[in-house]
């Protein structure tokens, strides 16, 4: 491994007393381990890109820092990261391919965050989950004005449940309310980089409510429209936790009225995949996944809701801003977020990706691929754009250091 190569990794910075560090941890869950580097050695992760030499690496810290790293220290970093299968290289592909064939071996797939993100145990989750409706952050118990009518979308955050959970509730209330379509199609923004961009599963999907289940026939049709392709990377879907979420509102606020079946999607592109010359191939696969899924709606025949499981803004030194977030950035980016949610509402996803190619993704919207994705496909072909309209907007602190999540619910009709 003389040039090696760091995988697609999150960083986060962390503080303990006067002490800095970053940790690194992988967002495909393949490894379960965080690896924390002091600041000047963090310094060197820019250069773990395939190209450069361990000689060449420790010749940029000498660079930078005016010391001389020995060979051997050198050999212990790239040792401790391949050792969490942080680097691209034939452990990580062989750990990779082992954990696919026992996902696919599964008969589903498992509730991976009871107990951690929500409630394991069921009647503490009705009642943690009711609770939502209920504060003044929650929509309350006041009919929703588009009461028994046909539901086209929704859009849920896909952080954390007891960080947004009323604004959760926002989107589900009025799902509890329309008429119940025949499947719900679940568009989540992954964690993770997805290589076909887009990653489905046939898997039934575990809840301490019960079972969704995946709706067979809308995939079979879907792989016989040319959708095939985007099972291969269905592993995206083991420790990813944005369809997971949507599952247990969509369970709790519906289960027992009607069986309900889903299409769990997840999505990774950014806006790049539209216009940068290395990434255009790539992006070609949107307009594939489209096409399919447009013949799999026509020839599925029944009635669909999607759901779009996302977030909004990502601010602060977690996601990479020199220093935290002010109440005055805030304001900023929250007018930045509803100017770019009204081209939403007017369904029209062209003007929504425009707003953020224009800014270069300068807030990094979570909620792109999926709502982009939705937009597409439901405004097509002869309904009109769909209208939508944003319920709620809020924030989430996730750091010590400040930094903020934005995201909001919405409901097209």
């Amino acid at each position: 491994m003389e040039c090696p190569k760091l995988r697609n990794l999150e960083f986060f910075p962390v503080r303990e007393g006067e002490t800095q560090s970053v940790g690194l941890r992988d967002p495909e869950g393949i490894s379960d381990g965080i690896l924390f580097l002091p600041p000047n050695i963090f310094y060197l992760v820019q250069f773990l890109d395939g190209q450069h030499t361990r000689n060449q690496i420790a010749g940029e810290y000498l660079k930078r820092f005016g010391e001389i790293l020995m060979p051997q220290w050198v050999d212990k970093f790239i040792a401790d990261l391949d050792e969490k299968l942080f680097l691209e290289d034939e452990r990580f592909e062989a750990a990779k391919g082992a954990l696919l064939a026992s996902f696919r071996a599964q008969p589903t797939r498992p509730a991976m965050f009871a107990g951690k993100s929500y409630e394991a145990e069921p009647e503490r989750l009705k009642q943690q989950v009711d609770g939502f409706f209920r504060p003044k952050e929650g929509p309350g118990s006041s009919p929703s004005e588009h009461a028994g009518q046909a539901l086209k979308a929704i859009v849920a955050p896909h952080v954390e449940i007891n960080q947004a959970g009323p604004i959760y509730a926002w989107a589900y209330k009025e799902v509890r309310e329309a008429r119940t379509p025949d499947v719900f199609v679940i568009l989540g923004t992954a964690r993770g980089v997805i290589e076909t961009l887009f990653a489905c599963t046939d898997k039934d999907f575990e809840t301490p409510l019960g079972l969704v289940k995946a709706d067979r026939e809308f995939l079979r049709h879907f792989r016989a429209h040319g959708g095939e392709v985007f099972f291969q990377d269905e592993l995206a879907h083991r420790k990813d936790h944005a369809i997971e979420f949507q599952t247990v509102f969509l369970q709790h606020v519906l289960g027992a009225a009607k069986p309900i079946t889903i299409v769990p999607v997840l999505c990774s592109f950014s806006h790049l995949h539209f216009s940068h010359p290395n990434l255009l191939a790539q992006g070609q696969r949107v307009g594939q996944f489209l096409e399919a899924f447009r013949k799999t709606l026509a020839a599925f025949g029944k009635e669909v809701c999607f759901v779009v499981s996302g977030d909004l803004a990502h601010i602060g030194m977690r996601y990479g801003d020199p220093k935290p977030p002010t109440d005055f950035s805030f304001h900023k980016t929250m007018q930045a977020d509803l100017a770019m949610l009204k081209h939403a509402e007017n369904g029209d996803p062209d003007a929504f990706l425009q707003f953020i190619q224009k800014e270069d993704d300068a807030r990094r919207i979570g909620l792109l691929p999926p709502l982009y994705t939705m937009l597409k496909l439901v405004g097509d072909p002869s309904g009109g754009a769909p209208k939508g309209s944003v319920l709620r907007y809020d924030r989430a602190t996730v750091d010590q250091y400040n930094s903020t999540v934005t995201f909001a619910a919405m409901a097209f009709y």
